[in-house]
């Protein structure tokens, strides 16, 4: 077997628990795996950004309608080079073989929560042109089950200004299904804290009372 992402040979390294647990196998060697930085030490409350207290990007928030509406969130890396590379190769060249690069984190991580796992969906013109929705995919590969609530009703937020971003309006609408009361809201990258908030609050009128929230990447 060859890594993922440099194709160097990785060791094969066969136990019960893969034959007879269905453990998930590691695909990317530790080179490339030690090029993702984790992210450590005390962190916003609110967004999990390293930090010490609440940070100022949730300060702000928490002075808008959006107030309140996140229990918690959490991210495990940075976007730097390494994860920049892999994003790209992932998502936009298409490469969907690299959902599998993190699973084993993401089950480990998610697997145990009480909340129902909600990805944030991609919207229908974008879905047709990557052909597949990166969330949904690396859930699955984590062998995680998720269900979908929301649908996107604005194509992108990735070429719009911070101030565009944070001032936008509507991004999702509810699809009709009952809502869980527990959610945990599942994104690749956390950037400003739109997505999120949007998706949170078009769950909470629907009837969400807990949402927290995930994401593998931290800008």
């Amino acid at each position: 077997m060859i890594c993922y992402l440099c194709s160097d040979e990785l060791p094969v390294l066969p136990s019960w628990r893969t034959m007879f647990l269905n453990d998930i196998q590691q695909v990317v060697c530790m080179k490339c795996k030690s090029g993702f930085e984790k992210i450590s030490g005390p962190v916003c409350p609110i967004c999990g950004v390293p930090n010490d207290n609440l940070c100022m990007d949730c300060r702000y928030w928490e002075t808008t309608e959006y107030a309140g509406l996140l229990q918690s969130g959490t991210s495990f890396y940075y976007y730097n080079k390494p994860m920049k590379d892999y994003l790209h190769q992932y998502k936009f060249l298409q490469d969907v073989v690299l959902a599998e690069v993190f699973a084993s984190e993401l089950h480990n991580k998610l697997s145990k929560t009480k909340a129902v796992i909600v990805p944030i969906p991609m919207h229908p013109i974008k879905m047709r042109e990557r052909t597949f929705s990166q969330v949904d995919c690396m859930l699955e590969a984590a062998k995680l089950d998720y269900a979908h609530y929301l649908t996107k009703s604005e194509q992108t937020q990735g070429k719009k200004t911070k101030k565009e971003r944070i001032t936008s309006q509507n991004l999702f609408l509810w699809n009709g299904r009952p809502v869980p009361k527990e959610i945990l809201l599942v994104d690749d990258l956390y950037t400003t804290g739109t997505t999120i908030r949007h998706a949170a609050k078009e769950l909470k009128r629907a009837g969400a009372t807990e949402i927290s929230f995930f994401t593998l990447i931290r800008s």
